[in-house]
């Protein structure tokens, strides 16, 4: 299972989006649940919060990639009230554009994504962390909730 991880989050979420057509496709008399301006701001949310948590790593110059080697612990901006901002705001883009498109079945990619990273890659983040962190990374831990 550890080799999902050599995988990007956003590939794996955009796969995730592309099992849930293809059930649309094989079951469309799958209820609908069209909520387009929902949808639209929960996208916006969604990226902006990924956006904002790309720029402090940027700000602080460390890699985002989650099999990279971090050079710092990321703590200020969207960090403050959790400890994945990326990871939430794909998320959150996930399920606005299952609303937008209104299918049910386009809720398993956020479903999915939810826990093939928490699962996953926050375990394997975190031990990483608190390896190279050690305190720190702890304190932040016992600050910061895991999502929100």
């Amino acid at each position: 299972m550890q080799h999902i991880i050599r995988f990007p989050p956003p590939i794996i979420a955009l796969a995730l989006v592309g099992l849930s057509f293809g059930l649309d496709q094989l079951a469309p008399d799958i209820p609908h649940l069209k909520a387009p301006h929902l949808g639209i701001i929960l996208i916006a949310v969604g990226f902006a919060t990924s956006a904002s948590a790309l720029f402090q790593f940027r700000l602080l110059r460390t890699t985002f990639v989650p099999t990279g080697d971090p050079t710092a612990l990321v703590m200020e901006g969207p960090y403050c009230w959790t400890r994945n901002p990326m990871y939430l705001g794909i998320l959150t883009a996930l399920a606005g554009f299952a609303f937008f498109v209104g299918s049910a079945s386009l809720f398993i990619a956020p479903i999915g994504f939810f826990f093939v990273i928490d699962r996953l890659f926050l375990p394997y983040e975190e031990t990483k962390l608190s390896g190279l962190f050690a305190e720190s990374y702890l304190e932040y831990q016992r600050r910061v909730p895991r999502w929100l």
